[in-house]
């Protein structure tokens, strides 16, 4: 008797009957034997390289292996952001781009995420999504090729001018002003800045290249988090998800520290390094406004590392095998009928009703709109840390940009850890989405403690003469940087920022100082002498370096913040559990890609744009463009300063925690990672038996 007869004679097996499949609770060999001997053949549960499936690669189709590819992206996709943030100033001054231009194009990653993350994830979690998530990562390394071609259009220009004059003192008048220096430079513009401004021409070329490639980058990095998390949520058991999801938060701080370093590597060599020696490198120094860096070097790069991080996802099924199995144990249990829909492909309309059936789910669940309020609260901290970290602690304790990157070396350690034991708690304990909130919402509650606390704890305003102190012998309450010492000086209102400290008090420039002699020592480097202001003062270059309080403070205040960041990022696998437990199954790619438009438009959009406009309203001094354009600030008031940056802190902080405890009350688990009725009935499930 042939196999077909026996299925069809055997009270124990299946009996198939039209569409119509029953299962019985116990089932004889030669149907297990088939059903495994189906499951081998199909490829969807293999790993494959177009139609070969070789038995060697079978062994990395795991869910330890995707959760490694899926890091590694990750962190890819992080040093391709951190890069272009850390070099963007060096763009501006490559391709004469203003900070509105430069504003535009670290916006546009995030702005393209915001468009295209809810029908990526829609429509991509019902196909392949290694696949999708593969096509993507190639987008990405395409855009950061292409933020390269404005290096390889622009022909090499050795850096033209001399070095600018000193800021002395002189009685000469008719000095520019704001008022008449824009009419100046259109009417009698110099020779150099003339040989500058042609490559304006050029600039909306390199502007456009610049633009595309962010755009490519914004739309590929779209399916990878939320595509890949919910692929891996398929893949364990339900308590086991917030680990593997700690172990991606791993990306971010490893990815940030790589791309930083990448940029303080590349910028220290000549942007023209592949085209002339080392010996024809202009003899400027590093800090000289004309020198540009490799900006470029670290594109490559990025590119690289996204372009292979890509590849194995083109070798993953296209449903972890992991899931398959616990969808054939869950169809063991006893006479189970079920009808199978035949596959027919969906038409547009109904594609476009089902997501907005779905978006309505999302709207209407409280708990998913809490959740989404809390990531997006958390979320502009985070984003105001990337944007104006290293800042603060340049403006408020008056670091060097180097010291204040080593604070980022010491809370990257300290972030993993958080990250691996807040997964490693919720799997230990197995908790449930209802516990999770509990969680999340205990350990925000110390780090809003620390931001508080951090409010009053800073340094003094620095005494800067006309600035925060009256020169000595000007009355009292008469701040202004034209004083008796300087008034003949004929100090222009548009100066060049080149502090010196004499005795304890900082001159915004030489000119201010009274200052009339300079000489030049062998490794160039200027000394100023005979300074009217102070005249029989040490004169030292650069700012008045800070007291031993503001030191101590400083290390208390990194103190506090590794305690802050550290409790914050226990939560984070919390977060990631709660949006995917309180939806049903098929809407969790969805719910995720909900949550990233929420946190962007509402967190990663506004937030450096307000935090920029309150810092501003810190500002004491301004510095001023050539055209009579207002810069960056020169001086800050410290105290208002560290009360904004911190005071703004702590209300989104305590904006999370009472969204984290609408979140508890809210809450309802639909699912644990299981398959659910619905997608049953789409048939799905039944591939192992077709």
């Amino acid at each position: 008797m042939d196999e077909d007869s026996k299925l069809k004679t055997n009270k124990d097996g299946v009996l198939p009957s039209g569409n119509v499949l029953r299962t019985v609770s116990t089932r004889s060999d030669a149907v297990l034997m088939k059903e495994k001997k189906d499951d081998d053949n199909d490829d969807d549960a293999k790993c494959v390289c177009d139609s070969c499936t070789p038995s060697w690669l079978q062994c990395f189709k795991g869910v330890k292996f995707f959760t490694f590819v899926t890091l590694f992206a990750l962190l890819s996709k992080v040093f391709a952001s951190t890069y272009f943030g850390a070099v963007v100033s060096t763009l501006e001054r490559q391709f004469n781009m203003d900070s509105v231009k430069s504003g535009v194009l670290l916006v546009i990653n995030d702005m393209m995420d915001f468009i295209f993350v809810i029908f990526i994830t829609h429509f991509g979690h019902s196909g392949h999504r290694p696949r999708w998530i593969a096509t993507g990562l190639f987008m990405a390394a395409m855009g950061c090729f292409l933020c390269i071609v404005p290096h390889i259009m622009t022909e090499y220009v050795p850096p033209g001018g001399k070095n600018a004059e000193p800021s002395l003192c002189s009685s000469n008048t008719g000095l520019p002003t704001k008022q008449n220096m824009t009419a100046m430079y259109e009417n009698e513009m110099p020779a150099g800045i003339m040989e500058e401004t042609e490559g304006l021409q050029s600039m909306w070329s390199n502007v456009f290249w610049l633009m595309l490639g962010q755009i490519l980058i914004g739309i590929g990095n779209t399916p990878l988090k939320p595509l890949g998390t919910t692929y891996i949520d398929d893949s364990v058991e339900d308590h086991k998800t917030g680990f593997y999801v700690a172990m991606l938060f791993l990306a971010t701080p490893i990815g940030a520290i790589i791309g930083y370093f990448t940029s303080f590597m590349s910028l220290r060599v000549y942007v023209d390094f592949d085209r002339i020696s080392m010996e024809e490198w202009p003899q400027i120094a590093q800090s000289d406004p004309r020198w540009i860096g490799a900006w470029w070097f670290g594109f490559a790069v990025a590119s690289a590392l996204l372009a292979v991080s890509a590849i194995p996802f083109l070798l993953f099924p296209k449903e972890p095998i992991e899931c398959r199995k616990k969808r054939t144990n869950s169809e063991a249990p006893a006479m189970d009928i079920r009808v199978v829909k035949p596959k027919r492909k969906k038409s547009v309309m109904e594609l476009i009703k089902g997501l907005l059936q779905a978006l309505k789910r999302m709207a209407t669940n409280p708990a998913m709109v809490f959740i989404c309020l809390s990531s997006s609260s958390g979320s502009a901290a985070y984003a105001v840390s990337g944007a104006f970290g290293i800042k603060y602690f340049v403006d408020e304790f008056g670091k060097s940009n180097s010291s204040a990157s080593l604070v980022g070396i010491a809370i990257l350690p300290v972030l993993i850890l958080a990250y691996l034991i807040g997964g490693y708690v919720i799997k230990r304990w197995k908790l449930n989405a209802k516990q999770c909130a509990l969680f999340g919402f205990f350990v925000d509650a110390p780090s809003c403690l620390m931001y508080f606390f951090l409010l009053f704890v800073g340094c003094p305003n620095s005494d800067v003469a006309g600035v925060t102190v009256p020169y000595t012998g000007g009355l009292p309450g008469n701040v202004s940087l034209i004083a008796e010492c300087n008034n003949q000086c004929g100090c222009p209102e548009i100066y060049n920022y080149e502090p010196l400290c004499i005795n304890n008090v900082t001159f915004m420039s030489p000119c201010h100082a009274g200052c009339t002699v300079m000489e030049k020592q062998q490794n160039s480097q200027k000394m100023y002498s005979n300074c009217t202001c102070d005249p029989d003062a040490l004169v030292q270059n650069g700012a008045c370096p800070v007291d031993d309080v503001c030191n101590t403070n400083f290390m208390l205040a990194v103190l506090l913040i590794i305690i802050a960041l550290g409790t914050s990022s226990l939560g984070r696998s919390a977060d990631i559990i709660v949006s995917l437990r309180c939806v049903d199954k098929e809407d969790r790619s969805l719910a995720l890609g909900i949550k990233i438009f929420i946190v962007n438009i509402l967190a990663f959009f506004p937030s450096p744009v307000y935090f920029g406009a309150l810092l501003n309203w810190t500002c004491l001094e301004f510095a001023y463009k050539p055209t009579g354009e207002r810069g960056a600030c020169l001086v800050y008031d410290r105290t208002r300063y560290r009360h904004v940056f911190y005071g703004m802190y702590t209300v989104l902080h305590l904006c999370a925690l009472f969204c984290w405890l609408m979140v508890y009350f809210t809450v309802e688990e639909k699912n644990k990672g299981m398959d659910t009725p619905n997608e049953a009935n789409d048939g799905q499930e039944m591939n192992d038996f077709e």
